[in-house]
């Protein structure tokens, strides 16, 4: 199967100016580039001038954390933004290496019951999904607080020698098994007492093997808004990172680095440092370009009520005299700023403000909070308008910077139709295009810089022999996908496709 996309821009994705070419794919390949004018193609597709990019790259998406991946293979959310591949196993928590087979801190996101786990290492999850057809690509990176709650329970304690000995081992076999790196959250209340040793040990591992260190920064984003401290500490949280890198070489990415409301002068010092340290540290940042983050119910619960399991935590809730002190301690905010975006169970609350719910039961926002809870047995989600856009042109002119969703695709019945983050590719071309960023610096930052740094050898790329991911972008819309040479989206329809791939990351 042949096909000719005619009389385009080409944006290769290594940040090149556009330049006027006919592309062939033969199967699941890229060919020839040139011009071909008396070519006879099975099928051919007329640019007419629109802009053919490589199919964009999602760093860090949330399919596998909601467990959408299984119950919405075609990833459509992904497909009508351009994205072709997906990372998963971001932010700490991965579905392998699974020792126990337990899903126990995907339960604070959705509802695990459903699925039945039949794999333990990232080799055998690896060959599971394989086998389940999908819409777009799909890697994944080894979860910290998976890991350690395997070695250490809900115990917040350094791990001992022999502990870190183990976790290394586990490590260093992930990744040699395709696991593209390594995920960190120090936000989550798990693994936000790490030491430095720790991260450390972990990041020479993952160095060695060539893979990603992905590190959600302690004092990030999703918990700025809580707790009136973080504004000192952000920057020394940034310092970690880079310094982490600097001693042990390992390709470090900050993790939803977007700029927290009334942080606008650390951010703008953050990525400062991080670029005045290019020589010696290799430190990238991923961001998506909107106010708004989701952030699941058990993170607004004061930082001593989220110590311990999932069922410690819901046993909070069984006692009036800790209902009293977390009904005091819970954070003040703004009700219309809150927007339900998951609430298991109780699927008609989806899409309503905190105000409203609210409002239906005459109580107030921190009584809400608590109802919220309890109702969807902290499995809920919410988002919230925390995070602020001010920055972002100098955050996306950054060489240092990678564009990223942050979400995950989700069956229509069951998502904000007008959710931000499924929209986070075309919104970033628009915005590019109004501000006078060229197109090909920001191609780059959606598919060669995120395959540089995962190791993604044959995509990010538009060059012969590589694999036939393909975007057509006109006046910064999608109008044609395609996946391994495959079409998922023509003339800005969706086609039912299933054409996706499993990676794995290549031996170094």
């Amino acid at each position: 199967m042949t096909t000719l996309i005619k009389n385009i821009f080409l944006v290769n994705g290594a940040n090149r100016p556009p330049a006027k070419a006919d592309v062939l794919v033969k199967g699941e390949k890229i060919t020839a580039i040139g011009y071909f004018p008396n070519y006879k193609a099975d099928s051919a597709v007329e640019g007419m001038g629109a802009y053919l990019a490589p199919g964009f790259i999602d760093i860090n998406t949330a399919s596998d954390l909601y467990l959408s991946l299984f119950t919405e293979p075609a990833q459509t959310d992904f497909i009508k933004q351009g994205v072709t591949t997906i990372i998963g196993g971001q932010s700490g928590i991965s579905l392998a290496p699974l020792f126990y087979g337990s899903l126990e801190l995907q339960k604070f996101w959705t509802n695990v019951s459903k699925l039945n786990v039949n794999w333990h290492t990232v080799k055998e999850f690896l060959n599971t999904v394989e086998k389940r057809p999908l819409g777009v690509n799909f890697g994944i990176l080894a979860g910290h607080s998976t890991l350690r709650e395997f070695l250490a329970g809900e115990e917040f304690r350094d791990l001992t020698q022999k502990e870190i000995d183990v976790f290394k081992d586990i490590v260093d076999a992930s990744l040699k098994q395709g696991a593209f790196g390594f995920s960190v959250d120090l936000n989550f209340p798990l693994t936000s007492l790490v030491s430095y040793k720790e991260l450390k040990s972990l990041a020479e591992i993952v160095e060695a093997n060539r893979g990603l260190f992905s590190v959600k920064i302690r004092n990030g984003s999703d918990s700025s808004v809580f707790l009136k401290n973080n504004k000192d500490n952000f920057i020394p949280s940034v310092n970690e990172i880079v310094n982490l890198a600097k001693e042990t070489a390992v390709k470090a990415e900050i993790n939803n680095f977007s700029c927290p409301k009334g942080f606008e002068k650390e951010y703008k010092e953050g990525i400062k440092i991080i670029e005045d340290n290019s020589a010696v540290s290799d430190v990238y940042f991923n961001l998506h370009p909107f106010e708004i983050s989701a952030i699941p119910l058990f993170a607004f619960l004061p930082i001593w009520a989220q110590r311990g399991s999932f069922k410690e935590i819901q046993n909070n809730f069984n006692s009036l005299e800790s209902l009293i002190k977390i009904k005091k301690d819970l954070p003040l905010l703004k009700m219309e700023e809150i927007k339900i975006f998951r609430a298991p169970e109780h699927e008609y609350l989806t899409g309503k403000t905190l105000k409203s719910f609210c409002l239906d039961r005459g109580i107030n926002p921190k009584e809400g909070l608590l109802e919220l809870m309890k109702l969807t047995k902290l499995r809920g989600v919410l988002m919230f308008k925390n995070l602020s856009v001010k920055p972002l042109f100098n955050a996306l002119i950054s060489g240092k910077s990678i564009v990223s969703s942050s979400s995950a695709s989700f069956h229509e019945d069951n998502q904000i139709t007008d959710m931000e983050h499924s929209k986070t590719f075309p919104k970033t071309l628009e915005f590019a295009a109004k501000n006078g960023i060229p197109i090909e610096k920001i191609i780059q930052k959606f598919t060669s810089l995120p395959a540089r740094q995962l190791g993604i050898k044959d995509r990010g790329i538009i060059a012969e022999n590589m694999a036939a991911d393909l975007v057509l972008i006109r006046n910064s819309k999608i109008e044609m996908v395609m996946v391994n040479g495959k079409f998922a989206m023509k003339d800005g329809q969706l086609i039912e496709s299933l054409n996706g791939k499993i990676l794995r990351k290549a031996e170094k």
